[in-house]
């Protein structure tokens, strides 16, 4: 029997005695633990809401405050799922800055009078100091023309006023604005200067090849013979496109941008000149002069052919090869001037324009990159539809105005990370050689006549033969592009056929970056949907 200080003394029981005191706090402690875990994921969680928020509002640009809340309000508890979150906005030069506030209730804080705590996160969201240079490749063929044009050139000036209005700093953003339809027109400034004299008193641009010199086939003119003479002889202003360059010499000049080499004449571009075609009615659509007994021969025409056929354009006497331009002028200041007739063309039901060495460069002169955006804006305004669809021209020229190198210099240095290179390049058609059944075998084009075998050497082929290579051509002149650091997006405009459907997909930078427009009201919202996707965002908070 245990004595009454044995039991005084013995201690066996205090673990149980001390553990239950300390349970209550350990455990309060442990639920308060639970609590501020469970408050840590909900403040993460609405931290990305609200940073969503921020970038969706800036991705905006130039809107209400209260509609900015509303895009706030939808992305926080629409996608985010907070629905009783109390979302605010408040914008300031150029930032957009969102806050949400949600009670999170408590597990165990109802223990100390608390059964829920406010979680507030803010997020700003600004334009990152990215410099944008913009290529706008647009379709101006005849098919473009009335409801659809007009769409086009509204959807097109909406875009420079969005992209204006973000306030980005001058040298921030550049658009170019390349028209295409069977050419390309770089504009008639880069010709050369010729005097009443018949000398040239400034040389064309460097990378125009004014004397000849190139090894182009072509059915007419014999070879060294300057075009720009033959346009002074017809008392015709070079209007200013040019033809596409053949592949051969030291690179693909036709689907690269290999720049001009004075070494490599190759590499030169031909300026455009359309010669006069047979009187034969209802073949050509180009007749501006009489045959005379020397009308163009077509395949397998000789030098000598082609020299016998300058007696149409008035040539007398015994020809001689010209040493330049100035020769070849001189030259045909001897000639008689031929009556021409510039009337003009019945040939096709959709084409009426003048007959002559300029028949086929209507299209509006491009406008290489600039800040000037008024500029950009009238001449989209002054945009004509005309002429037929040439794809790979479009492509290589809204490469060319945004690439460092010539022709075009005024594009940032490949090797420049802070710059986005963007080409939107739009058609609403297929791409077309130009086919006729004829001797020549089509319209004079940027690779000549058919016949002429600028188009992967063939002399006679099918539509389908000679569309198709072209088709190959821009698609692989869109890869070279985009390996070069060119973003592509494409638009497809009413234009059912599957294949072009294919090729513009292929061309543009991935899937999410072609668009299909069945019909032109879907313009606006399309060139909206790529200024979101084009402009950079950050998160500056």
């Amino acid at each position: 029997m245990a004595r009454p200080n044995d039991i005084c003394a013995d201690r066996s029981g205090n673990f149980g005695v001390v553990f239950a005191i300390l349970a209550v706090p350990v455990m309060l402690a442990g639920g308060l633990a639970v609590d501020y875990v469970g408050m840590s994921m909900q403040r993460s969680a609405l931290q990305n809401a609200a940073d969503a928020a921020a970038l969706a509002v800036a991705r905006e640009g130039k809107i209400t405050d209260a509609q900015a809340l509303e895009i706030a309000n939808r992305t926080v508890t629409g996608n985010y799922g907070f629905t009783a979150a109390q979302v605010g906005f408040a914008g300031d030069e150029g930032v957009a800055g969102v806050t949400a506030t949600v009670d999170v209730p408590l597990v165990f804080g109802g223990f100390m009078g608390k059964k829920s705590m406010p979680v507030s996160v803010r997020a700003e969201a600004s334009y990152a100091y990215t410099k944008y240079e913009i290529a706008l490749v647009l379709d101006t063929t005849g098919s473009m023309a009335g409801g659809k044009l007009i769409s086009l050139q509204n959807a097109v000036i909406g875009l420079i006023d969005d992209m204006q209005a973000l306030g980005l700093d001058k040298e921030q953003l550049r658009f170019a604005l390349v028209p295409y339809a069977g050419f390309v027109n770089v504009g008639a400034q880069h010709g050369p200067q010729i005097n009443g004299a018949g000398k040239v008193i400034k040389r064309a641009a460097t990378w125009i090849d004014q004397d000849a010199e190139a090894p182009v086939p072509q059915s007419d003119l014999p070879p060294g013979f300057s075009r720009f003479a033959m346009f002074r002889h017809l008392n015709v202003s070079w209007p200013g496109c040019v033809e596409t360059r053949m592949p051969g010499g030291k690179a693909a000049y036709d689907v690269t941008d290999a720049p001009p080499d004075a070494g490599d004449k190759t590499s030169l571009f031909t300026p455009f000149f359309a010669p006069d075609e047979p009187d034969t009615p209802n073949s050509y659509p180009n007749s501006y002069l009489s045959d005379a007994g020397a009308a163009i021969k077509g395949k397998g025409a000789t030098d000598t052919d082609k020299e016998n056929q300058l007696a149409r354009y008035g040539r007398t006497g015994k020809y001689v090869k010209p040493k330049d331009t100035d020769d070849a002028i001189a030259q045909t200041m001897k000639w008689k001037k031929p009556k021409t007739d510039f009337s003009p063309s019945s040939y096709y039901s959709n084409k009426h324009d003048p007959k002559g060495p300029g028949f086929g460069c209507e299209v509006e002169a491009m406008v290489p990159l600039t800040d000037d955006f008024n500029s950009i804006r009238k001449t989209v305004k002054n945009l004509k539809a005309n002429g037929s669809t040439n794809m790979l021209e479009g492509v290589m020229w809204g490469w060319r105005v945004l690439s460092s190198r010539e022709p075009f210099t005024d594009g940032a240095s490949e090797s420049d990370g802070g710059v986005e290179k963007i080409m939107i390049f739009l058609t609403d058609g297929q791409n077309s050689f130009g086919n006729l059944n004829n001797d020549l075998g089509s319209g004079y084009t940027s690779m000549g006549y058919l016949v002429d075998g600028r188009l992967d050497g063939m002399t006679a082929a099918t539509a389908t033969k000679t569309n198709a290579a072209l088709d190959s051509k821009t698609l692989s002149a869109c890869t070279n592009a985009k390996d070069d650091g060119i973003e592509i997006y494409t638009i497809r405009l009413e234009e059912p056929d599957t294949g072009t459907g294919t090729l513009l997909t292929k061309c543009a930078s991935s899937k999410n970056h072609f668009f299909d427009a069945p019909s032109r009201n879907q313009l606006a919202p399309i060139f909206e949907e790529i200024r979101k996707g084009v402009v950079k965002l950050r998160l500056t908070s």
